[in-house]
């Protein structure tokens, strides 16, 4: 397995651990205030919520997450995700499909 080196994405550390023709996983990584500003995926993913909690936006709904929650995301849904503990936010995002 590669690991690729940590980028910053809007404040948030993304690092992409896993990486196939038929999917991706990352781990964000999100200090207390930090956020994965909104954008859109080309395939279906889930987010993962494994440390920390937050505020997730999935289209136009908004929801507080915690650890063990899972978040479906269609493919072309705007999504976003905020640390607004007091903790570091850890959430695995995983990529279905090619993109």
């Amino acid at each position: 397995m590669k690991i690729i080196d940590t980028n910053e994405v809007a404040g948030a550390q993304v690092r992409k651990v896993y990486d196939h023709p038929q999917g991706q996983a990352l781990l964000v990584v999100l200090k207390p205030g930090e956020t994965l500003r909104r954008h859109t995926a080309p395939v279906d993913i889930f987010i993962y919520v494994m440390q920390g909690e937050g505020v997730a936006q999935i289209g136009e709904e908004a929801a507080r997450v915690r650890p063990d929650l899972l978040l479906p995301c269609a493919a072309g849904v705007p999504h976003a995700l905020e640390n607004t503990g007091e903790e570091m936010l850890r959430a695995l995002v995983v990529k279905l499909g090619s993109s």
